[in-house]
C-alpha cells in the first residue's frame, strides 16, 4: 500500500506540456529569470522544512489560494485550508515520516509569473509503524499570487516497484 502522494503519468504529461508551452514564448521580457528562480528555490526550501517538521500550517502556506495537491487514491485537495486539514491527519498517521526532495530543473515562463519544477523525492518512516518507504518524481507548477511565488499544483509519482500480493 502506498501512503505517499501520486499522480498518473498522463496527468503529469498534460501539466508539463501546458507549462512548457507557456515557458517557451518567443518574445523575451525584461523579467530577471535568475532572480525569479532564486525566489522559487527559497519558497521551496521553506516548504520542505515545513514538511520535514510535520508543520501542516507551514506546508499549506506555500500553496496559492486555489492551489491543488494530488495524493494517491484521493480526490484533489484544493486550497490551503483543505491541504492543512489533510496534512494534520496525514502527519498524525505517519509519525516517523521523513521526506526529502531535490530539484532537477526550474523552467520559468518569460512573463515571470508561471514556472514548473521537476525533481525527485524520497520518503522513509512511512505508515503508522514507520516501516515503509517510497521514492519517485515530483512536478510542481508555481504561479505568482500577490507578487509572491505560490504552488499552483503539486504532484508526485512513485517509482517504487509495486509488490504483488500472491
Amino acid at each position: 500500500m502506498r501512503t505517499t502522494v501520486g499522480v498518473s503519468a498522463s496527468c503529469m504529461l498534460v501539466a508539463l506540456a501546458s507549462v512548457a508551452t507557456a515557458c517557451s514564448q518567443s518574445a523575451r521580457s525584461s523579467v530577471d529569470l535568475a532572480a525569479e528562480e532564486e525566489a522559487i528555490r527559497a519558497v521551496n526550501a521553506r516548504w520542505l522544512s515545513a514538511f520535514q517538521a510535520h508543520d501542516a500550517a507551514g506546508e499549506a502556506a506555500v500553496f496559492a489560494s486555489d492551489g491543488v495537491e494530488y495524493r494517491a487514491g484521493l480526490e484533489r485537495i484544493i486550497g490551503p485550508a483543505a491541504i492543512e486539514s489533510y496534512d494534520r491527519k496525514f502527519f498524525a498517521e505517519n509519525p516517523t515520516l521523513a521526506v526529502s526532495w531535490s530539484t532537477d530543473a526550474i523552467h520559468i515562463a518569460d512573463s515571470g509569473d508561471l514556472a514548473i519544477q521537476t525533481g525527485e523525492f524520497q520518503a522513509s518512516g512511512v505508515g503508522p509503524s514507520g516501516d515503509q518507504e517510497d521514492w519517485g518524481r515530483i512536478l510542481t507548477v508555481w504561479k505568482k499570487e500577490d507578487g509572491q511565488w505560490k504552488v499552483a499544483h503539486a504532484m508526485v509519482s512513485s517509482t517504487k516497484p509495486q509488490i504483488s500480493a500472491e
